[in-house]
């Protein structure tokens, strides 16, 4: 019996070899770039950089703060050249008073009591410190 010949012809084996080689390539590259990214950002994030490059505008810093109570908080914060004194609760933030901001920071009290957030807080200034 006489079999007819295929109307379509399968492509060469090294054409399809050549396309999956270039879109291998491709994968990989675009992997390895991803890859590259990944690390960068966790590289800088590690290093506190991106920390260093924000807090270096000075915009506003965070001095203090202090529980009132369950949901309210009265928060030291410095804006610019002015040191705000603000009332924190669940619904509003009210400013209770504007200063100027001194030029030098007043020194930290110790802590009344030997409790965990004290030595917790004391350790990551001290870590803190040993990576810069």
């Amino acid at each position: 019996m006489n079999t007819a010949a295929p109307l379509v012809q399968a492509a060469p084996a090294s054409d399809v070899l050549a396309t999956d080689s270039v879109l291998m390539t491709v994968t990989g590259a675009l992997a390895l770039i991803i890859l590259a990214m990944v690390i960068l950002a966790w590289i800088v994030r590690r290093s506190g950089l991106s920390r260093r490059l924000h807090d270096s505008q000075n915009v506003m810093t965070l001095v203090a703060t202090k529980s009132l109570g369950n949901r309210e908080r009265l928060v030291l914060v410095d804006v610019g050249d002015q040191r705000l004194v603000l009332g924190v609760t669940a619904t509003q933030i009210a400013c209770l008073n504007t200063q100027p901001r001194p030029e030098t920071e007043p020194a930290a009290t110790p802590p009344a009591g030997n409790t965990f957030p004290h030595m917790l807080e004391s350790f990551l200034q001290k870590y803190r410190k040993e990576n810069r």
